[in-house]
């Protein structure tokens, strides 16, 4: 597998693109919600982060009105190869952000599952179109 270099034509590595996510997870007492089978309504901000250059930064923030106990569980990501695209989050000591960096080698749209723990475990998919640097 050939290791690609995001250095621009006078060999410098440009500064990677921060995308910051804001993320809210709600409980929803009718069952109308979007994730936990009906149970939560999960709302990221913005819902897509499209990736233009290499090695960018995504950084999810759980924000208010979530409730306290809401923390990051980690992601699951479906692409083609998505282990070589995305790194392993690193997620902060209280949970509440969950950081891990797009390498950006391929074009391609990467479902992403956030993670979620509270009493039970919940699933909530935006997507990170991937622009692919060449």
């Amino acid at each position: 597998m050939a290791i690609t270099s995001n250095t621009d034509s006078s060999g410098v590595v440009p500064a990677p693109e921060f995308h910051n996510i804001t993320v809210v997870v709600e409980p929803v007492s009718d069952g109308s919600g979007n994730a936990g089978g009906g149970k939560w309504k999960v709302t990221c901000t913005p819902y897509s982060s499209p990736v233009f250059t290499g090695d960018a930064i995504l950084n999810y923030q759980l924000v208010a009105p979530t409730p306290s106990g809401i923390v990051f569980a980690g992601y699951e990501a479906c692409a083609p190869l998505p282990g070589r695209q995305l790194s392993k989050p690193s997620i902060s000591v209280d949970g509440k952000m969950m950081t891990f960096s797009d390498r950006n080698s391929k074009g391609e749209v990467i479902l992403v599952t956030l993670r979620f723990k509270d009493i039970m475990e919940i699933l909530y998919d935006p997507e990170v179109p991937n622009d692919g640097v060449h």
